[in-house]
């Protein structure tokens, strides 16, 4: 039985998603803005990455 935090049994998808919606609920400040804007960029192009393959379908 896989445990909650092993990661293979997730779809890259599912990753993603639950990534983004991390990030947006997290209050920022100065310091923790730029490194979260980066890793939200970047989360966001594999998202769109995903989506453009179709391969979740």
């Amino acid at each position: 039985m896989p445990r909650v935090t092993d990661t293979r049994w997730q779809h890259l998808w599912l990753r993603v998603q639950r990534l983004i919606r991390s990030i947006l609920e997290v209050r920022r400040d100065t310091i923790t803005r730029p490194v979260m804007k980066a890793t939200l960029t970047k989360a966001l192009r594999e998202r769109e990455k995903i989506r453009r393959a179709g391969w979740w379908n």
